[in-house]
């Protein structure tokens, strides 16, 4: 009988020893694969699949006047009204589960995701954006741009009497870059810099929670032309010198009218992709090299507009 015991307490302890074992196996290679899943093995979430596409952004992502920024996965819930989760882990574990998940979940605690919004290379949507439609003259309650400051973060119920026109160094303000190849005027996007006039109740649609209006699956995008032309500096151009006529000095121009002139496809693009540099001819009136004038622009620059016209 005694033997019979000795066999059993022996093999309890083999079995306790090889479970402790594939749970620290589990554990460690988990732990792992959270950190050394190559990036082609990542799964991205497919927006164009023909459900995806009917279905409303809030049924996966949320914002809140208190939460205007998307920063998180959504949770098992929003993929579970559809797919059966228990069948999509064993069968697709990378495609299905990897658009959230860079390795297996330990824990709730340590749910292993990846961060948010993953890194791609590029985003499913484009952003519909008109420079026309946001040069109109439209009432302000305050500088444009704000909101007004009885309304909460987020909002913009611009609500005075005055009338305001926006301004490019409204969303375009120029930075010194820390590097040479970084721009030198920022960009206002995101959520933030649009829920200043879009917010709760705008003086004009789109709301802060009409997200296809501006969302648009496989849309225009930005064509990111900074720093594309060599040895250019905005802040060497913040001067009119070319010579004027008197009845010129008389009719008073917007401080941002150089911006307009020099960028006139951005002023009239009622989309991203319709935005270009301006053409070389039109930099020659200035760079002539005539007295008063500054010299001819050389090859390279030269060189650098014609290609980014051929974007």
């Amino acid at each position: 009988m005694a033997g019979i015991m000795n066999v059993a307490r022996i093999q309890l302890a083999v079995l306790g020893l090889a479970t402790a074992m594939a749970v620290g196996y589990f554990v460690s290679s988990s732990r792992a694969s959270a950190s050394a899943v190559p990036p082609q093995q990542n799964s991205s979430f497919p927006h164009g699949k023909d459900k995806h596409k009917t279905l409303e952004c809030s049924k996966c992502h949320s914002i809140a006047v208190s939460r205007i920024d998307v920063k998180e996965f959504p949770n098992h819930g929003a993929c579970a009204g559809c797919h059966n989760l228990a069948l999509e882990s064993l069968a697709k574990p990378v495609i299905f589960c990897g658009v959230c998940h860079n390795g297996r979940p330990l824990s709730k605690s340590q749910s292993a995701l990846f961060p948010f919004p993953k890194r791609r290379p590029i985003s499913d949507f484009g952003a519909k954006f008109s420079h026309p439609s946001h040069l109109k003259p439209q009432e302000a309650g305050g500088p444009i741009g704000r909101a007004s400051q009885a309304d909460s973060p987020g909002t913009a119920v611009l609500s005075g009497a005055s009338i305001k026109t926006p301004r490019c160094a409204d969303c375009h303000k120029r930075v010194e870059p820390v590097q040479a190849a970084l721009p030198e005027m920022t960009l206002a996007t995101g959520h933030r810099a649009c829920f200043e006039c879009h917010g709760e109740k705008p003086t004009n649609p789109p709301n802060m929670f009409q997200c296809v209006e501006c969302h648009k699956l496989g849309g225009p995008r930005s064509p990111r032309l900074f720093n594309v032309v060599k040895e250019f500096k905005h802040s060497d151009h913040d001067y009119d010198i070319r010579s004027k006529k008197k009845a010129e000095l008389r009719l008073p121009k917007p401080p941002d009218h150089l911006c307009a002139e020099c960028h006139d496809s951005a002023a009239s693009a009622a989309s991203l992709g319709g935005i270009r540099l301006p053409k070389e001819n039109y930099c020659s009136g200035c760079h002539s090299g005539k007295v008063g004038l500054p010299d001819k622009l050389s090859e390279n620059v030269i060189e650098s507009i014609r290609k980014s016209l051929k974007r």
